[in-house]
């Protein structure tokens, strides 16, 4: 058996060889001939050619995930179609500039042990989507895991650390997101490999961005920050405003494990989030998993819904909530979808609560009021300007009225912008009096005395 398994490793390698010489072979060959390879190919020609912008590990990334909503399926032709219409929808000029591609591209490992693209899914190759990527205007990112095998049962880049590395450089990756599952969660443990693959990404000599999903324990934070630019603070993201502490809706997406997975409520009231904010800094993010702004409800068949996971009031809320905190601003909907007036549009293209998310001072938010269903969240920004977010976290629209001393600790401001709406407000010489909806956030900015 032993012998007949080893034949069978061989075979394997063998076949998985010839199908990236194939695939390469189709890339290669474009313009020269006709077909299928060269038709797939032909879709990696980027006009016009732009620069990316460079890779700044000390400001929160801003990009595109497909996992929230292709899963692990995403292939080589919806990438460059997402990429086609991100260049002109408004997200490329509002900065969503990473186009990370999650699980489930890998293919198998040479002979030689040199990881590759699944040639199905990726018929030209990483190294080439990357340079299409490059030359819209974007950075590449890219998805492992620790462990022998990654989350979706693919090859993971377990025992070949410093080869996937020198591998994915060469690819012009800039961008790794390192899953944890099958390997070490404790504390030890998790920071030896996150201290291994910050070594051996650097080795490489190529400037790459290094996410981590160790688990949400707060402890991960305490060690992370010293080795990583962002880290996951709790667990996978479900599109539902409760998922642990209620039941979903039933419009959620992707709530499968009430333990784990966590909505936007879950997230907002979590002790793990609020014990790691002040670990975080410029080149340091927390991370609470990807948005879902603009994802779509699920059946519990698994089938798409015509209704949004999030309404408009959540999935506000989740992207406000998401840049009080300084954290990567990573689109989980489908880009292709939106037209400039559907709900991700109006959300995910919002300058004024992206500037607040990509500020330079770059400090997270505080919770500084929670009362009944309240919470005030603080945020100070460059210039002496401060942001406030104020939550209604109950389950109808309710009014209140903060105090200055409440919501910022300094005295009346000398203007108050509305950030949903990017207009001036009056300033009240008391405070602020908010009529916010079920699940909803109001964001001012406060500037001067």
């Amino acid at each position: 058996m032993t012998a007949r398994r080893g034949c069978a490793r061989t075979v394997a390698a063998a076949v998985a060889a010839f199908a990236t010489v194939l695939a390469a072979a189709a890339c290669t060959t474009v313009g020269h001939r006709s077909g299928p390879a060269a038709s797939a190919c032909s879709d990696l020609v980027a006009s016009p050619t732009l620069a990316p912008p460079p890779v700044d590990p000390e400001w929160p990334v801003m990009g595109f995930d497909p996992y929230n909503t292709f899963g692990d399926s995403a292939d080589q032709a919806e990438v460059v179609g997402i990429v086609q219409v991100m260049a002109r929808n408004g997200m490329r000029d509002a900065g969503y500039r990473y186009v990370i591609l999650d699980d489930g591209w890998q293919g198998s490992r040479t002979a030689a042990g040199q990881i590759t693209a699944d040639p199905g899914r990726f018929p030209c190759g990483i190294q080439r989507l990357a340079a299409y990527v490059h030359a819209e205007g974007f950075r590449f990112g890219i998805y492992t895991s620790p462990a022998p095998r990654a989350c979706s049962g693919r090859i993971g880049s377990g025992g070949h650390v410093a080869a996937d590395a020198r591998t994915f450089a060469s690819w012009g990756v800039d961008y790794v997101k390192l899953d944890w599952c099958g390997s070490d969660y404790s504390p030890s443990g998790a920071a030896a490999i996150a201290r291994t693959w910050r070594a051996a990404l650097d080795a490489t000599g190529r400037r790459i961005i290094l996410s981590i999903n160790a688990g949400g324990a707060p402890s991960v934070g305490l060690w992370a920050r010293l080795s990583v630019n962002s880290w996951r603070v709790g667990g996978d993201i479900c599109g539902s405003w409760y998922n642990q502490t209620r039941p979903p809706s039933s419009t959620a997406r992707a709530c499968y494990n009430r333990q784990y997975d966590e909505g936007i409520y879950d997230y907002l009231t979590s002790p793990g989030v609020q014990a790691q904010e002040a670990l975080s800094g410029p080149g340091h993010h927390i991370d609470p998993d990807m948005l879902e702004v603009g994802t779509m409800g699920k059946s519990a068949g698994g089938q798409d819904l015509a209704t949004y996971a999030l309404d408009l009031a959540e999935a506000g809320t989740n992207f406000a909530i998401w840049a009080m905190w300084s954290a990567p601003l990573i689109a989980g909907n489908d880009p292709r979808t939106m037209d400039g007036a559907d709900l991700a549009s109006r959300i995910l293209l919002n300058r004024e609560i992206i500037a607040v998310d990509q500020d330079p001072l770059g400090r997270p938010a505080t919770l500084v009021v929670r009362q009944g269903g309240w919470q005030v969240w603080r945020k100070p920004l460059v210039g002496g300007r401060t942001a406030v977010a104020v939550v209604n976290l109950a389950d109808s629209a309710a009014e209140a009225f903060f105090s200055w001393a409440e919501l910022d600790g300094s005295g009346q401001p000398a203007t108050v912008s509305d950030a949903w709406s990017e207009r001036d407000v009056p300033v009240d010489g008391r405070g602020v009096r908010v009529q916010v909806g079920a699940h909803a956030t109001a964001v001012y900015v406060l500037t001067g005395r």
